[in-house]
């Protein structure tokens, strides 16, 4: 099997362990190498059962624990593994052409046995699913929907509670979570002494921050001096972006980005937000355009998300506001993948938008695939791939 790209081909085998029942992860590569040194370019890659290779020797010693002591008289913890010595395994490389091809595969599991009906609380699929409705949640929930009406709103969309992996009670979690700051006592300080710096070196540097009900940092933005020269030179049309997550405080990082006359992409502004929501959003945008001499750009791309829109007309009410096509076509495995010719489909998708000069022909392009994929009963395909959901 050929896939166009390494995301085409990981969404793919994400979808078939998740029918089966079992996790994946990536258990190495080769990247491309260029005079000598390493490029961030992948050449080849390995996905592995999740229950592949073997506990190390203080799990296996632990399962002959007796009262805590092991055979050879040493305490140890009783843990427990998913590795058991599973085989199966998927290993592609880049063909001449830049596709991906599946070069090798092992799909016959030993030691252990996938179910369907346990994807749901595999951990990397409950993530993922925790995740698509995350935005939602927050968007309902600061509308003042209870926790209880969202789940069954959720669920109803999804066949049913059987059918949603994620319970009220998660769904609870992530908002209290998310009410509770992330930043520990010190981190606010050291980010607060380092923008004091910034401010005191360069008198262009701008920043600013929002506190909440208990006097806690909540919100925070900064625009560097260089950024504000790029915006006056390259301001036109922006892109915003907030569907970046740190790691440690699962704060969004929200981002401007422009492009400049040599088509390199250069950064307008940065923000913290603590919630994804029409005040946050109008905040930081009522903000920004005030630093940056209260010029509006021309146009702005965003993902698609109510709260945005929402706050971008009241902010920029003569900013032309656009979608952003990679994250529309970000969508075609999560809303087309289940086809069996998806490749095909997305190929017919991709011609409609790519070779189209005009409304009219994308309009022909687009539903002359929908016709002949048979594809008319899916809402997002209909809608011309432009379905908020």
């Amino acid at each position: 099997m050929v896939f166009l790209t390494l995301d085409d081909l990981d969404n793919f085998f994400r979808r078939y362990a998740k029918q089966q029942g079992f996790g994946i992860v990536k258990a190495g590569g080769v990247y491309k190498q260029e005079k000598g040194k390493t490029v961030n370019e992948r050449r080849n890659c390995t996905w592995k059962c999740e229950s592949g290779g073997k506990p190390d020797a203080r799990i296996r010693a632990s399962s002959r624990l007796l009262n805590g002591v092991s055979d050879k008289g040493v305490k140890m913890a009783n843990r427990k593994t998913k590795k058991a010595g599973c085989p199966v395994m998927l290993h592609a490389k880049v063909t001449k052409d830049g596709k991906w091809q599946i070069r090798n595969v092992v799909l016959q599991h030993r030691n252990h046995e996938p179910v369907p009906s346990i994807s749901k609380y595999i951990s990397m699929f409950h993530r993922e699913d925790l995740n698509a409705v995350r935005r939602r949640l927050f968007q309902h929930h600061d509308e003042g929907v209870s926790i209880p009406q969202i789940h069954s709103a959720l669920a109803a969309e999804r066949n049913g509670v059987e059918n949603f992996p994620v319970s009220e009670r998660q769904l609870r979690n992530v908002v209290d979570k998310e009410k509770r700051l992330k930043m520990m006592e010190g981190d606010a300080n050291a980010m607060a002494a380092y923008f004091h710096r910034m401010s005191t070196d360069n008198q262009n540097f701008f920043h600013l921050h929002s506190l909440d009900d208990d006097e806690r940092l909540k919100d925070v933005m900064w625009v560097d001096a260089r950024s504000r020269a790029a915006y006056i030179e390259f301001g036109d049309v922006v892109c915003f972006d907030s569907t970046y997550l740190t790691n440690r405080y699962l704060l969004p990082f929200a981002n401007f980005v422009g492009v400049n006359h040599h088509g390199q992409s250069v950064l307008h502004g940065c923000a913290l937000i603590s919630h994804e929501d029409a005040k946050t959003f109008e905040w930081v945008f009522t903000n920004w355009i005030s630093y940056m001499g209260g010029k509006a750009p021309s146009g702005i791309l965003t993902d698609q998300d109510a709260a945005m829109k929402k706050a971008i007309a009241k902010v920029m009410p003569n900013t032309r506001h656009r979608w952003c096509l990679w994250h529309i076509l970000n969508k075609l495995p999560l809303k087309l993948g289940g086809y069996d010719k998806y490749d095909e489909i997305k190929q017919a998708l991709l011609r409609a938008i790519y070779d189209s000069y005009t409304v009219e022909e994308f309009e022909n392009s687009w539903n002359e695939a929908i016709d002949a994929y048979n594809l008319g009963e899916n809402a997002w395909s209909e809608s011309g791939g432009f379905h908020p959901i």
